[in-house]
């Protein structure tokens, strides 16, 4: 969730720093190569770009299928 919200408030910084929001957004990210195409993205994204998810499920109790939309 912290991620997401840095994500949605524009806070790039702190998604690319995502092991300062705490244990949980540290846990998430156990390996980072399925993260680091995450940050491509948000380096492309414009100012007046919208944004959105459009999958956010969770598979077997623990993989976030969460999937971001811009433009």
């Amino acid at each position: 969730a912290a991620i997401k919200r840095s994500i949605l408030s524009r806070d790039h910084d702190a998604v690319v720093r995502y092991g300062g929001l705490g244990p949980t957004a540290q846990l998430s990210v156990p390996t980072n190569e399925h993260f680091l195409p995450l940050l491509y993205v948000l380096a492309l994204q414009d100012d007046d770009d919208a944004m959105g998810f459009f999958t956010e499920r969770v598979t077997l109790g623990s993989i976030s299928m969460r999937s971001l939309r811009i433009g």
